[in-house]
């Protein structure tokens, strides 16, 4: 089978700064003087490739011990989703030894009756929490935009325990996605406006940035035309996730040109560019993005098999082929291969397009698994 040529830009492109930013971070919490950095920016402009490059720097640089809370649309309604995403995390890596366990099994009613009661449960989170802090440690919410209350009140506890300790939190969200009477964007008010957090924010990159992300792309071995970076920019606006599947879109239509890309049919939205991708995997490669997508971000092959009802051996192929086609990536850790999403829009994409019927299903194999 032949190999596609990576669409995912082997570097991360613009963010020099955002890089030296983290590390004074990384350094202060070291130190045992933490806090809470926010990173901010619209859908697709590279949130979560920063947030993964920081991840590995603070655990590979800084011997920090690393765990992140992922969100999805529908986590709106689940109380403490963030916090329960990272706690099932934590419960596969070591070093954080009882703390995932603990966390889950902790009553989440009692914070549903009153206000009192509520506020306990997020106190005793944040002690749990605190007292599994024995080295430099860093915690990573991601797309914060879709948190519940009661994990935006924990991330704001763990900012003031943060202050004093040696942990950096680190937190992700759409801006566009704050609206006027959210809460979310109250409660990134309060934070700032009380000196409690820093916020960063991701812009578009520049042409001369989105030429450097088009040369890699395309890696022919020259930099990329003018009249193509020029289409790609103005078409793509800088931001990195329209960059990426632009030219994903072109990869099998032939020599890219100005022309080329200019009046390649791309949708106006990254999610139909995603749904187009999809329509053109095998079936059984449809399937397992599909139960992917319902399991989370990021998974073993082994949850896979169990949800669709197949030997892993069958999983083989269409892993491969969903590796090739750009919608996933393989990595080790702790001596098992885990698979990503290549970003969060693409598996939201994908959850999208599961059938109601097929989602119950899907989901039963996880309900059970977690009691």
């Amino acid at each position: 089978m032949r190999r596609a040529r990576p669409i995912l830009s082997p570097l991360l492109v613009g963010r020099d700064d955002l890089l030296a930013l983290a590390e004074r971070r990384f350094q202060e919490a070291a130190d045992g003087h933490g806090g809470l950095l926010l990173l901010a920016g619209e859908a697709g402009v590279g949130k979560s490739r920063l947030l993964s490059a920081l991840n590995q720097r603070s655990r590979n640089d800084f011997r920090f011990k690393v765990a992140q809370g992922d969100l999805a649309p529908q986590d709106r309604q689940v109380p403490l989703a963030s916090v329960l995403d990272m706690a099932r995390a934590m419960r596969d890596n070591p070093e954080f030894g009882t703390l995932g366990r603990d966390l889950l099994a902790m009553r989440r009613d009692r914070g549903a009756d009153n206000l009192g009661s509520r506020r306990l449960l997020i106190l005793d989170i944040v002690d749990r929490f605190a007292e599994a802090i024995d080295r430099p440690t860093q915690l990573s919410f991601e797309d914060l935009q879709w948190a519940d209350e009661l994990s935006l009140e924990v991330v704001g506890e763990l900012a003031k325990l943060a202050r004093s300790t040696s942990l950096l939190v680190v937190g992700t969200y759409r801006v566009d996605e704050l609206r006027a009477a959210d809460t979310s964007r109250e409660w990134r008010a309060r934070l700032l406006s009380q000196r409690q957090a820093e916020e960063a924010r991701l812009g578009p990159l520049t042409r001369d940035e989105t030429a450097l992300v088009t040369t890699l792309i395309l890696d022919t071995g020259l930099p990329a035309p003018r009249e193509v970076v020029q289409a790609v920019y103005e078409r793509s606006n800088g931001i990195p996730l329209h960059i990426e599947e632009l030219l994903a879109a072109l990869r099998e239509s032939g020599p890219i040109d100005g022309a080329a890309v200019r009046s390649a049919h791309v949708p106006d939205t990254i999610e139909d560019a995603v749904l187009a991708r999809y329509a053109r995997l095998s079936e059984e490669a449809k399937a397992v993005a599909r139960a992917g997508a319902v399991i989370g971000r990021c998974f073993i092959p082994e949850v896979v098999a169990g949800c669709i009802d197949r030997p892993i051996e069958e999983l083989d192929a269409p892993l491969t082929e969903l590796v090739e086609q750009s919608f996933l990536y393989p990595f080790d850790f702790l001596d098992h291969g885990f698979y990503d999403f290549r970003h969060q829009l693409l598996r939201d994409a994908l959850y999208g397009v599961v059938p109601p019927s097929e989602l119950r299903r899907l989901h039963a194999p996880r309900a059970s698994s977690e009691r």
